[in-house]
Formats: structure tokens, sequence, C-alpha cells
């Protein structure tokens, strides 16, 4: 089973619209992949959907809660400062690298273009899903 990290903007892709990012998730549901998440995720997940997609605090607090008991729980172990123009960024990978993740999956330019970090690849959704067939 494969664990990996699934960016903030994967999971609320998820939450909003089918497609791959929904893919992703229901394959987690389903105990296909494994989650893994941070409490700097988890509170970026919180905080992008009452910010940006105008959610409720309640309703981004059960959302947020769901991730969490669907995620396995990582605390970091490192402090990476890797992704400059977006420092949020560094702590996807801080994550990542602390839970032996074997993929990040992302929808964000900046981790994209790094292609992989330390050995663990950085895909978008689609092309997880196209090479895990």
């Amino acid at each position: 089973m494969r664990r990996l990290v699934l960016d903030t903007n994967v999971v609320v892709s998820a939450l909003l619209f089918d497609g791959p990012p929904a893919a992703l998730v229901r394959l987690v549901v389903e105990g296909e992949l494994v989650s893994l998440t941070s409490p700097s995720l988890l509170a970026e997940l919180q905080r992008v959907l009452v910010s940006k997609f105008q959610y409720p605090p309640s309703l981004a607090e059960l959302a947020v809660t769901e991730w969490r008991a669907l995620s396995e729980h990582v605390e970091p172990t490192v402090t990476l400062a890797v992704v400059a123009q977006d420092p949020s960024d560094n702590r996807v990978l801080e994550c990542a690298v602390s839970a032996h993740a074997e993929a990040i999956v992302s929808g964000d330019k900046h981790l994209l273009a790094l292609k992989s970090f330390r050995g663990i690849p950085i895909l978008s959704p689609h092309a997880f899903l196209a090479q895990r067939r």
C-alpha cells in the first residue's frame, strides 16, 4: 500500500470537485492508499477552507477532523527551507521526509517543479493515477 502526502490543494479540490483529486481521496477512504498528514498541513486545510472558500468554521473543522481520521498523523522531525517562493510548501516536504512517504501529490507549481525531493517523487494527481495503473 502506497504511503503519500496529499498537498492541501489536492484535498481541497477533492472536497469541491470531482476528478483526479477526488479519485485519490476515494482510494484513501477505500484503504488502497495511506494518506500522511501533519499538524501544519491540517491547520492549512482549515485556514484555506475558511479564508479562500468561505466554509463556515464549524464545517471546515468537520472536514479537517474527517481528514485527520482518514490519515496517518506525522510529527515532522525535520525543518526545511527548500521552496523560498512559498514557504508553506516546505511543510509538505517536511511531512513527506519525516514519514518516509513514497510520493507527494500536489497541484502546486513550486513543488511540481522539483519533480522529486530526497528520492520522493512529486506528482500531479493525474500523473500519480496514470502511473498507478
